[in-house]
Order: C-alpha cells, then sequence, then structure tokens
C-alpha cells in the first residue's frame, strides 16, 4: 500500500492539491503539449474530495482503496 502525503491548497473557492517531498511542497500539475508550445495546470476541483479523486485517478492512476492519504492542514490563499 503507498502512502500520499498531501494538503490542499484554496483558491478563490476552488481547490489544488500539493504532494510533501524531501524538499518541501510540490504542486501536482499535467502538462498539455499543443505543438507550439505547452501549458501546465493543477489538479483541483470545486471541492477536496473531487481534486483528490481527479489527482488519485489521472496522476497517480490508482483507486482510493490502494493508497493511504495523510492530509496535512489546508491552506487559504486570499
Amino acid at each position: 500500500m503507498k502512502t500520499l502525503k498531501i494538503r490542499f491548497v484554496k483558491i478563490y473557492g476552488s481547490y489544488t492539491v500539493q504532494q510533501k517531498t524531501w524538499f518541501g511542497w510540490k504542486d501536482l500539475r499535467y502538462v498539455v503539449e499543443m505543438g507550439y508550445g505547452s501549458v501546465s495546470y493543477p489538479y483541483g476541483g470545486k471541492t477536496k474530495d473531487a481534486a483528490l479523486l481527479d489527482v488519485l485517478e489521472n496522476k497517480f492512476k490508482a483507486d482510493r482503496r490502494f493508497i493511504k492519504v495523510i492530509e496535512y492542514p489546508t491552506i487559504k490563499i486570499y
């Protein structure tokens, strides 16, 4: 069973996800290649559950049953 240490960042009513690494907190993002350049977007959602499901399905390709999630306190950005 894999352990995932995350925290949520609340920005203007939606949540993004950060993962704890050895060097601090890292934003979980995905990259869209367009041929002439690339754009990166953060994983997130309107609720914490939606953001967590988005990260687990698309980034880690796993289900909630197989990953132990340790959640740290949420940060609010105004």
